[in-house]
């Protein structure tokens, strides 16, 4: 009977793994061993796991495989279905029978990624600059060696139906909402999802049906700004094979944040992130207020800047608004060819086409200059709150065309509906405009005034 169990194990092992030419299957004393080996190390599995089991002494086995194997951890496998899982995620799956049937999967994952560097996407002149990168298990790590207490808590998942893509929730207990860890838990085990190849998909299956327009979590490569916002009462999600990490809630606060705020002079970190809100104004209300100074309201605009504004539009032969919404599109063209293009001549693609198109388009009556240096400036301003780039994109447009259509008042219409959907919104059950909206004074010094000495590893009241 046990003989044919134990055939009946290896006959799906066979099946499943047909046509898989990194699959290896090999026969032991009494059983076989099967791993995967482009993820393996072979070295490793015959010196800690196969040379063992050769020595075994069937007669005297009786399932104790703490006896005999070497290697440092090992799992006993109750079911099929665990096996071949532990197989996929770079294990060895081991099977012997004596007087019953004993099965066992021995971690011996090659682990073949990128060192810790510094991070691209997130450039800091002063602080740490160690980032995560696709191991899962690396970022773990990396996150305890800032936070040396028993207090992180780290709880692994398994998402994708495809893709068996390991999750890591990480929180600091005493620190965060066991309910918002419970209920990041429970979406996660429920969700309905085939692939799960970046932590951006997390986020995708977090929100459910919604899409929210401006986001509901954060995300960033660097290991020491995820430690001080779990230290906050965050909760962190790290997904195997992607170096960005989300933290949840995300509030607007923290996208004119900047780990260095927290390592300078709080009056210099308060004037940075003074500019940081006003230049996130600028980057969709510039073009909006011009357009609507040019349609509705051009007393606003003295008589002598009227003039040159006028003769700088004689040759163009557009109206203002096409004018205004063609160079929205061109900017943000030259701007997608120079993320898209490989890194050593995406720069240089960027700027010759900015000098190129920038001097056509006024040269052939397309734009005028004065076009050209509000869109420019609305544009580069967006950058400076990388975490809201793409909504100020959106916004840009959506504020021009409501100045188009009422002018100022459409600005202000447009803009106390954003305020009004910011206000009501909330990311995991945190108010989105904590600590504006609910006002709460004692958060009011992590706004947009800094005052470190106050905020830095304080419990945030969310």
């Amino acid at each position: 009977m046990q003989n044919e169990v134990l055939s009946s194990i290896r006959q799906k092992f066979e099946a499943d793994f047909a046509s898989c030419d990194d699959f290896a299957l090999r026969e032991i004393k009494g059983g076989f061993i099967c791993f995967i080996k482009n993820t393996c190390d072979r070295e490793y599995i015959s010196e800690q796991v196969v040379k063992p089991l050769v020595r075994l002494d069937l007669g005297l086995f009786k399932g104790d495989f703490s006896s005999i194997l070497e290697s440092a951890a090992f799992t006993v496998c109750n079911s099929y279905s665990e096996g071949a899982t532990a197989v996929l995620s770079g294990n060895v799956f081991a099977a012997i029978e004596t007087d019953s049937l004993y099965a066992v999967t021995v971690p011996a994952d090659k682990i073949d990624m990128r060192s810790v560097s510094e991070p691209n996407s997130d450039v800091t002149v002063k602080g740490p600059r160690a980032g995560f990168n696709e191991n899962g298990e690396t970022s773990v790590a990396s996150l305890r060696r800032i936070i040396r207490s028993s207090a992180l808590k780290v709880l692994p998942l398994t998402v994708g139906s495809l893709t068996k893509t390991r999750v890591f929730i990480s929180y600091v207990e005493g620190r965060a909402d066991m309910k918002l860890v419970n209920d990041i838990k429970n979406r996660l085990e429920t969700a309905s999802a085939a692939c799960v190849v970046d932590s951006a998909n997390l986020e995708q299956l977090l929100c459910g049906k919604s899409s929210p327009f401006f986001p509901v979590a954060g995300s960033t490569e660097k290991v020491d700004k995820v430690a001080s916002k779990l230290l906050a009462g965050r909760v962190a999600l790290i997904c195997d094979g992607s170096p960005f990490v989300l933290t949840v809630p995300y509030v607007f606060a923290e996208s004119i944040q900047s780990a260095e705020d927290y390592l300078k002079s709080p009056y210099y970190a308060s004037f940075m992130r003074f500019l940081r809100f006003f230049s996130f104004l600028v980057s969709f209300l510039l073009p909006a207020l011009f357009t609507a100074a040019m349609y509705h309201q051009r007393f606003v605009i003295p008589a002598p800047l009227m003039e040159s504004l006028e003769k700088l539009e004689e040759d163009i032969s557009l109206p203002f608004i096409v004018e205004v919404l063609v160079m929205l599109v061109v900017f943000e063209a030259i701007r997608e060819v120079g993320v898209r293009m490989p890194r050593t001549v995406g720069d240089s693609v960027g700027i010759v086409a900015s000098f190129i198109l920038g001097d056509a388009v006024v040269q052939a009556g397309i734009a005028g200059t004065s076009v050209l240096l509000i869109v420019a400036f609305s544009a580069v301003t967006s950058f400076i709150v990388p975490a809201l780039a793409n909504v100020t994109v959106l916004l840009r447009f959506a504020f021009v065309i409501a100045a188009y259509i009422a002018g100022v008042y459409g600005i202000l219409l447009l803009f106390g509906l954003t305020v009004l959907l910011l206000c009501r919104k909330k990311s995991f059950g945190a108010p989105y405009m904590s600590p504006v909206f609910p006002l709460n004074p004692e958060g009011l010094q992590d706004f947009l005034i800094a005052v470190p000495k106050k905020t830095l590893g304080r419990k945030e009241k969310l």
